[in-house]
């Protein structure tokens, strides 16, 4: 069992979310009702060997990483963080001084976006490096974005470029050195960016009916929206915008890019289903707004198909679930 179906089974054991939560499990985050209005809560875990590799990563990066992944949820449903609980297990051999370049890191992102750390917990671990870090945002009423409201006709766009941080994986891998686009590929993937201001920017000026961010990969998130919508998403080859330093990279280890952008994972580019009339004014407030490019990749269809892939040269094929997904495929 892989772990999205073992999500489903969760899912189905926990039931409908009680009154005064709007959004559960299943989404990048859960919604909540509380006095002072809508907040927003998500969580999550990483594991040295899965999620990082120390002999790759600085302390301070792998911690930067792992607050960026929180924020990056609370991003994708709308709303802005505020507050993380931060837990640890430390393994034989780290020094007071690698913890702190670990929480560094933590804190370096967390000050970036204003997030107040309030607690959490250290313990030892007999294994390898382990952090749970809880987070919760706050959102507007209105601005509240889930996975499940793509409707059929809305344009699907995505926010920056793709395979950038799956190129800088396999570069670290491969040890490979020196020129430009490597060193850029290494560092999307050590230090990704969570789309804060993209996602408020496209929200100011767009009415996006759903929203994902990229962690485990385009095409699997592209899944998850239609399958969460009950509706089919037709993406375009040549529209998908493969990062240079993906392409570079690719070519010189004999990969296809369009996999990498695909199925690259720990990207943190958003996701959206919105409707095509608005693509234009979305990206040029976007791009005025924050550098960042948003991108036209496809439109949502009828759910008969599930998701297809519409090549450079006319033809349609299901598009492959490729991305990371735990308990099933190998480590990233």
């Amino acid at each position: 069992m892989g772990e999205l179906e073992l999500i489903r089974r969760i899912r189905e054991r926990i039931g409908d979310p009680s009154t005064g939560t709007l959004v559960g499990l299943g989404d990048d985050a859960a919604v909540f009702e509380s006095s002072s209005g809508l907040e927003l809560l998500t969580c999550d875990a990483f594991v040295e060997g899965v999620h990082f590799r120390r002999d790759f990563a600085s302390l301070s990066e792998i911690g930067a990483k792992c607050m960026v992944a929180n924020v990056s949820d609370v991003a994708a449903m709308g709303g802005f963080p505020s507050r993380a609980v931060i837990s640890i297990a430390v393994p034989a051999g780290m020094t007071e001084a690698d913890v702190e370049e670990l929480y560094a890191g933590m804190l370096d992102v967390a000050e970036r976006h204003g997030v107040e750390v309030v607690g959490g917990d250290v313990v030892s671990s007999t294994a390898g490096l382990f952090i749970s870090i809880a987070l919760t945002g706050v959102v507007d009423p209105g601005r509240v974005v889930t996975r499940a409201g793509a409707v059929v006709g809305d344009a699907v766009v995505v926010t920056g470029t793709l395979g950038g941080s799956r190129a800088g994986l396999l570069a670290l891998i491969e040890g490979l050195q020196g020129d430009e686009y490597v060193e850029t590929a290494k560092r999307r993937h050590l230090l990704p960016v969570a789309r804060v201001a993209e996602a408020q920017a496209l929200i100011d000026v767009a009415t996006p009916h759903a929203m994902i961010d990229v962690s485990d990969g385009l095409a699997s998130e592209v899944w998850h929206l239609a399958e969460e919508g009950g509706v089919g998403i037709a993406l375009s080859e040549q529209a998908i915008p493969i990062a240079p330093e993906a392409r570079e990279v690719a070519g010189r280890l004999g990969v296809d890019p369009l996999v990498l952008a695909l199925g690259s994972g720990e990207e943190f580019e958003i996701v959206v289903a919105i409707p095509p009339s608005e693509f234009e004014r979305a990206a040029e407030h976007v791009a005025a707004v924050t550098g960042t490019p948003l991108t036209r990749i496809g439109e949502v269809v009828e759910g008969g198909d599930g998701c297809v892939l519409r090549r450079k040269d006319g033809s349609v094929e299901p598009l492959p679930r490729l991305g990371y997904e735990h308990l099933t495929t190998g480590d990233e």
